[in-house]
């Protein structure tokens, strides 16, 4: 057990993001759902490709008085399509995007990420190794605070591993990716939320209320980098 102001410090972090997760979750504008969506097979959460080469991404929310961080955190890159790299020095600053839509007709989630570096010693079982190289959130309402499903590229726990977050039990980490897999390669990843849901919480979802994101470094003290892009929910 760490009795240092460090430790506490980094402990006394994780209240302020449930909170941000929680007013993400209640106050952002909902984004308008046009003639035809629930239609869809696909719908683009976002893949990044809109926005400025070199800028904080607009419409995603940091919690209140960490914009300054955030914008130093993640930024929008373009290459043959855009992307957001996120690059965390001993920082844990979460970014969200509301986005509500009902589970059960869109009970996939898909993306691509690449992890440029992991963050070292990092194992999210532990409080005080509690970083992970990339971070996906899905984010549900709860009655004090939000519900999450946190998929993970972990520097060392094992794939598959699915755990309670030691700073909330409301959180549930699945583990996709680890060191195992090659640093600097884009990876695409497909995940049975609703499936998901319903195995870690043993109840049915209510309705997403919006995406997250997070690579973090701030209790191993080090550096994590990843990148993301096409981030989407589906049918099938």
């Amino acid at each position: 057990m760490c009795d240092s102001t460090e430790g506490r410090m980094s402990s006394n972090l994780y209240p302020r993001i449930l909170i941000f997760f929680f007013v993400i979750s209640t106050i952002l504008a909902v984004p308008p759902l046009m003639a035809g969506d629930e239609d869809q097979v696909v719908r683009v959460v976002e893949d990044f490709s809109r926005f400025k080469a070199g800028t904080f991404p607009e419409g995603w929310k940091c919690r209140w008085g960490q914009k300054g961080k955030a914008d130093k955190i993640y930024t929008a890159r373009t290459n043959s399509e855009g992307y957001l790299e996120a690059k965390a020095i001993s920082s844990d600053v979460p970014i969200a995007k509301k986005f509500e839509y009902d589970l059960k007709k869109y009970p996939f989630l898909s993306w691509q990420w690449r992890a440029i570096e992991l963050p070292e010693g990092g194992d999210e079982r532990y409080k005080k190794t509690g970083d992970s190289g990339a971070g996906i959130y899905v984010i549900f309402p709860g009655r004090l605070r939000p519900e999450n499903i946190k998929y993970v590229w972990s520097a060392s726990v094992p794939e598959g591993t699915t755990t309670d977050s030691p700073y909330n039990s409301k959180t549930k980490i699945v583990v996709l990716r680890n060191q195992s897999t090659p640093l600097g390669i884009w990876v695409s990843e497909k995940v049975n939320v609703y499936e998901d849901y319903k195995r870690l919480f043993s109840q049915e979802p209510q309705t997403v209320q919006a995406i997250g994101i997070m690579s973090d470094s701030n209790d191993t003290k080090s550096r994590a980098e990843a990148h993301y892009r096409e981030i989407c929910i589906s049918k099938k």
